[in-house]
């Protein structure tokens, strides 16, 4: 009995130690989480824009070509953070709308808000370009990391703190607010609920 409480005592203490260490990784955790869990809806976005200037009426099957030079050694480009640098490759054309005053094209092969407008009267080309701002764009990585990046240490070591936090917690409270009576009916609740949406 004696041993079962010293256990428990220092279970309690490296719980308490370790959920303080990690307070603030789980904040930022949560919060990339947050923004990856609705990316489909843009609503961290930023819009950067680039413009340049081609002939004027020109007619749609020519267009593209001119698009890719106007953009290919853009100044502007020079501009923008690295990852929105990547992302602006003209990789796909797709017409979204054509009237007499403007040809528009969404250019991606995904759901990127990436357009570029060109009007017809003036020979103007707007290339809209919707990403994260840099100090989002990092979180995300870092949610988001691989085996190959360095935040793979950060993540790994926080997988296992948390899983410690989550076992350790099964032998700390005793009683009828314990695991063995009130604690395994929640702990199952949980799994039920993943598996109800990973099933959905």
């Amino acid at each position: 009995m004696k041993k079962n409480k010293k256990l428990s005592v220092l279970l309690r203490e490296w719980h308490r130690d370790l959920g303080y260490l990690v307070i603030g990784i789980t904040i930022i955790y949560s919060l990339s989480g947050i923004i990856l869990s609705v990316r489909d809806l843009h609503l961290f976005e930023k819009e950067y824009i680039l413009t340049a200037k081609i002939e004027k009426s020109l007619q749609e099957e020519r267009l593209k070509d001119k698009i890719v030079l106007a953009f290919d050694k853009n100044e502007e480009k020079k501009e923008l953070p690295t990852h929105v640098l990547k992302k602006s490759v003209l990789n796909d054309f797709e017409l979204l709308e054509e009237n007499p005053e403007l040809i528009k094209y969404q250019i991606s092969r995904k759901k990127d808000m990436k357009f570029v407008t060109y009007y017809k009267n003036s020979g103007e080309l707007i290339y809209s370009i919707s990403a994260y701002p840099t100090f989002i764009n990092v979180l995300v990585n870092a949610h988001k990391s691989s085996s190959e990046d360095k935040w793979a240490y950060l993540a790994l070591a926080y997988s296992v703190i948390l899983f410690f936090l989550a076992i350790s917690a099964i032998f700390m409270v005793k009683g009828k607010y314990g695991f063995r009576q009130r604690g395994i009916y929640i702990t199952l609740a949980g799994v039920a609920l993943v598996l109800l949406f990973l099933y959905l």
